[in-house]
């Protein structure tokens, strides 16, 4: 099971909210909301939310490269994971909603890469997301915060 196995790249970053982890979870469990990120142009799934496991969909990036995912764990308002299955291997976004003290939130994601056959994908992955997570989660955080009629945080 890829679950049980080490990942064979990993990175995590987070960021702190002003609005609190239901509204950042509730946020980017959206399916419209998914078509805010300027790289993404449109999102089909089967819902209208990804907060129910095995929930299905398929992003349509700019420049036209699509990308499968399915939801595999949610406990609304906390956490949220969503699997893109690759040949062999697994592409997980784990995203975590924790309340901050003094309020708001903190949102985290760690992207993991898993899978007997991940060595294929390591160097796009690093390469991809290395250096755009920090930035990524930021611009995230930002939607979020602009969303719930709060300025975002430093």
């Amino acid at each position: 099971m890829i679950d049980a196995e080490p990942p064979v790249w990993e990175m995590e970053e987070s960021v702190v909210a002003q609005a609190p982890p239901a509204f950042a979870f509730d946020y980017l469990a959206s399916i419209e909301n998914m078509k805010a990120d300027p790289g993404i142009e449109d999102v089909e799934a089967d819902g209208p939310a990804r907060n129910r496991v095995g929930m299905r969909g398929r992003t349509h990036a700019v420049g036209g490269r699509t990308t499968d995912w399915v939801v595999t764990a949610v406990e609304p308002g906390r956490r949220l994971v969503i699997d893109l299955p690759l040949r062999d291997a697994v592409l997980r976004f784990a995203f975590r909603f924790e309340d901050r003290a003094g309020g708001g939130s903190i949102v985290s994601q760690r992207i993991s890469l898993f899978g007997a056959n991940a060595g294929e994908y390591l160097d796009a992955v690093s390469r991809g997301f290395g250096p755009t997570l920090r930035d990524g989660m930021h611009a995230v955080r930002d939607r979020i915060d602009a969303a719930a009629g709060l300025r975002a945080s430093t």
